[in-house]
């Protein structure tokens, strides 16, 4: 029985690599269409909560781009620390920079949700650009967008930065994320004008104006804690020109400084990964345990046809886990090795993330509650108003 499931495996993942080989020559990089001199507005949209540490340096590195945004609306969203002074005195130093506080959030709202529409209804650009507050933006990174926007008349443009990390074990986590958000999500697709996928990375969402009003913004997906990907894929049903691209060179963020951090971060999204279903989920969780744990553990088995199979699984799996690490990150590839510790890791902040949801009924995510029926409503509503 195990050799027959095994086999069934074997194929899918072999199905999976050749997918990924296909697939990851249609993400270009950022760079790829050259520089622009384009003059055209671009207004920038940050959302900062409790950023004190990482606000001043994504402001001056957006200040010192080649290509300077033409204003910086900074939304400080209810921030406890520093955060609102330092934008002040960003602002006071830099008059392209716009601070606006939050003190209260609406009902209804998701606190980075409301910010980004918050700043966006003040924007005067031609483009808008959604970024995060923590970001560091190298020279050019603007330019070598406008271009690609220019080149291929896109009416927005997603790019994926380079995801730093200070620990092994952090590392690993990271890149085991990435593997299986390449072949969950084949974020190629959204390349494909005739796909009806559509990718969003929250680090960089470039996208005109008036398409942007054009399918209600994010108003119309309030309480999407996914909301960068509700974006791209919102931006897609409306048949609007998409392209997703590798910024590893251009872009840079510390996704999480450390491990207890990543497990927090990733209460908030699991469940909305998998579309708020504990069935869902499940099967996520044993999914994973069957394809990417057991069979290293089946190495050992007393059957020798088991062992070879499982033997071809797990190098199909390595070959897809470097070629995604490759693909996506700077890490060197022989974190690889570590790839069943990840799994397993991963398999943790899964299961403890499912379990947390279910006992709060619902999310907690920088001093706010939001229930699960609140956020299943959204989902709701946000896929019947796309279809």
């Amino acid at each position: 029985m195990l050799f027959w499931i095994y086999l069934l495996t074997t194929v899918v993942w072999m199905v999976f690599l050749i997918d990924f080989m296909t697939g990851i020559r249609k993400i270009p990089s950022l760079s790829s269409a050259g520089l622009s001199d384009s003059e055209e507005y671009i207004s920038v949209i940050i959302a900062a909560k409790d950023e004190e540490t990482t606000i001043t340096q994504t402001l001056e590195s957006l200040i010192h781009q080649t290509k300077s945004p033409d204003e910086i609306i900074v939304v400080n969203d209810r921030s406890g620390d520093r955060t609102g002074a330092l934008i002040n005195e960003a602002a006071a130093c830099h008059p392209q920079i716009v601070p606006v506080h939050v003190t209260e959030l609406p009902e209804g709202w998701l606190g980075k949700n409301h910010a980004l529409y918050l700043g966006s209804s003040k924007a005067a650009g031609d483009y808008l650009l959604f970024t995060d507050a923590d970001i560091h933006f190298h020279g050019d990174t603007l330019r070598y967008a406008m271009k690609l926007m220019e080149k291929h008349k896109l009416d927005y443009l997603t790019a994926a930065p380079d995801l730093q990390a200070r620990s092994l074990l952090l590392k690993g986590l990271i890149s085991f994320f990435l593997f299986g958000f390449s072949y969950l999500k084949r974020p190629w697709t959204a390349n494909d004008p005739s796909s009806n996928k559509g990718m969003g990375i929250g680090a960089f969402q470039l996208i005109r104006t008036k398409a942007y009003q054009h399918m209600g913004g994010h108003e119309k997906m309030k309480m999407r804690a996914d909301d960068d990907l509700a974006l791209g894929q919102r931006m897609k049903e409306g048949r609007f020109s998409q392209m997703f691209v590798s910024a590893k060179q251009h872009l840079s963020v510390e996704w999480y400084p450390n491990l207890s951090s990543a497990l927090r971060g990733f209460e908030k999204n699991a469940f909305a990964g998998l579309n708020y279903s504990f069935l869902l989920s499940i099967s996520a969780l044993f999914g994973v345990f069957v394809s990417q744990i057991l069979p290293f553990f089946l190495l050992f088995h007393s059957d020798p046809s088991v062992q070879i199979i499982s033997f071809i699984n797990v190098l199909l799996l390595f070959c897809l886990y470097i070629l995604s690490t490759r693909a996506f990150t700077t890490y060197p590839l022989w974190l690889a090795a570590a790839l069943p510790v990840s799994a397993a890791l991963f398999l943790f902040m899964l299961a403890r993330a499912l379990i947390l949801t279910w006992l709060r009924g619902g999310i907690e995510w920088r001093g706010n509650r939001y229930s699960l029926r609140e956020l299943k409503q959204d989902f709701r509503d946000t896929k019947e108003d796309s279809d």
